[in-house]
């Protein structure tokens, strides 16, 4: 952790409003989530970010605390979800089903596109995304939420927020291949 980030006793004081602007965000987008949770889950991202926060990286603390609030959120969701339909988090089918032949775990598209060495080539296919198609990557790979989430947001069914994120992730692999080979799209 970087000197330059806050100390825990200022917290509260400089971004204890910021913390609440985003848990009612959430909230007006997802009705069933309860605000004090919201809440406490937003304060245990914010110590989260105040302890991993590095400045030489070049991200303003502001900015990088902003996705740990917002996530520490939709992951404490995610798991109040999962506890009170009874679910585990880890199902031990959902996870050998997902294994491949070769016993490893398929990895995330974008994962797989980020680390390319030419990210420009991601950029410019991600531009050439219809509006909904990019928001809905957007919201998925950046902020980190689920189709039900999503479907919550722009308010369309999850199994839409299903297709058109597979729709988009399609695209985006034509394109970038066609661009790896030096061709136009």
């Amino acid at each position: 952790m970087s000197d330059s980030a806050p100390d825990y006793a200022n917290l509260h004081k400089l971004h204890g409003n910021w913390i609440k602007r985003t848990a009612l965000m959430l909230k007006a987008r997802m009705p069933w989530a309860e605000l004090d949770e919201l809440l406490q889950w937003g304060a245990i991202g914010m110590l989260e970010a105040t302890r991993r926060f590095d400045r030489s990286i070049g991200i303003d603390f502001q900015a990088f605390a902003a996705r740990r609030i917002r996530g520490a959120m939709i992951d404490g969701l995610r798991r109040e979800g999962a506890l009170r339909r009874g679910e585990s988090l880890f199902e031990p089918d959902v996870v050998d089903s997902a294994a491949l032949k070769d016993g490893s775990s398929p990895e995330d598209p974008l994962a797989q596109l980020m680390r390319s060495d030419n990210r420009v080539l991601l950029v410019e296919a991600l531009k050439k995304l219809p509006p909904l198609e990019y928001r809905v990557i957007a919201l998925h790979f950046y902020d980190e939420m689920n189709n039900r989430e999503i479907a919550a947001i722009l308010e369309i069914s999850e199994g839409y927020a299903s297709r058109i994120r597979k729709r988009a992730l399609e695209s985006l692999a034509v394109d970038l291949a066609s661009r790896v080979k030096g061709e136009t799209v």
